[in-house]
């Protein structure tokens, strides 16, 4: 385990939060409702909690995409979209967090290919162009390991956020574990019960109400919350993890990198500055570093690819 830090010389400017108005705009209204009608007020958290807003892709993306072959997965009921670049070497599996869509990552498709991988991304259930509404952790978790599986094992993941975490699970719930040899987490969401907490902050929701919504999801999911907790899952992880997270990063704190890294048998984390939660997957020196790992490099190539 290495905590050495670094800091990528490229971009240093600041990133604002990007963040739904949405719960702002109500959280006077859902704040009242928890007091008048917490069950009422649990069933509106429900449904906002479980669904995922689909934003405008910028056109940086649907230029990764004309470089990629799309196709589908069934998962369900329904379908995930996704998208592969090379046509040969192992696999490395791109996995966007929530919100997110595969083609966030699409940074990282040329210079995989470049260094003889295939690259596959793709939208998870409820996200992007892949069908659904709405989805969850243990869904999120799930089409991960349908993703490793269609492809028929994978080399390597690098999973941003909420996809961090949902690689995570599937990891440890997978009976036999997905087959992956190294993982790469950027700004990876850790602490899932401190997503709850600032899930109550942004909407308004009172503590009572969020505390019934998770014990309504562990009884319809058959799950525990702790169950998802990053340093709860680490200790039994057997791959190398290469932990980046921003100093900067507004929506999931450094200390849940932190936090996985110092519980992970064998990783290393570096801290980008400046970055954000999203700049950070398109930063140069971020790319070059992640891929020098997938690829086998060191240390002391790894710290050059960051000056």
């Amino acid at each position: 385990m290495t905590e050495a830090t670094s800091v990528p010389a490229s971009s240093r400017k600041n990133t604002n939060v990007r963040a739904s108005l949405l719960p702002l705009v109500f959280r006077p209204v859902f704040r009242s409702l928890s007091h008048l009608s917490p069950r009422a007020a649990t069933s509106v958290a429900h449904r906002i909690f479980l669904t995922p807003m689909r934003h405008r892709s910028p056109e940086r993306e649907a230029w990764w995409a004309t470089e990629a072959e799309p196709f589908e997965v069934t998962f369900g009921k329904g379908k995930l979209a996704a998208w592969r670049w090379g046509w040969s070497g192992p696999t490395v599996l791109l996995v966007h967090g929530w919100e997110g869509r595969g083609l966030q990552l699409g940074a990282w498709a040329e210079p995989l290919v470049a260094k003889g991988f295939q690259v596959v991304a793709f939208d998870g259930p409820g996200h992007g162009r892949s069908t659904g509404s709405r989805s969850s952790m243990p869904e999120m978790a799930s089409s991960v390991a349908a993703m490793v599986h269609q492809c028929g094992g994978v080399h390597a993941v690098v999973a941003h956020s909420f996809g961090a975490a949902a690689t995570s699970v599937a990891l440890a719930s997978g009976r036999p574990r997905p087959p992956i040899d190294r993982l790469v987490y950027i700004a990876p969401a850790a602490d899932i019960l401190g997503v709850t907490e600032r899930f109550a902050f942004l909407t308004g929701f009172s503590s009572e109400v969020v505390a019934r919504m998770r014990r309504d999801l562990e009884r319809r999911f058959a799950i525990r919350w702790s169950d998802f907790q990053g340093a709860s899952l680490a200790p039994s992880m057997e791959q190398p993890l290469l932990v980046v997270h921003d100093q900067d990063d507004q929506e999931v704190p450094w200390a849940d990198g932190q936090l996985l890294h110092r519980a992970w048998p064998e990783s290393r984390l570096v801290t980008t500055r400046g970055l954000g939660h999203r700049r950070v997957l398109r930063d140069p020196s971020v790319v070059a570093l992640t891929t020098e790992f997938l690829s086998g490099g060191g240390e002391a190539h790894a710290a050059r690819a960051l000056q």
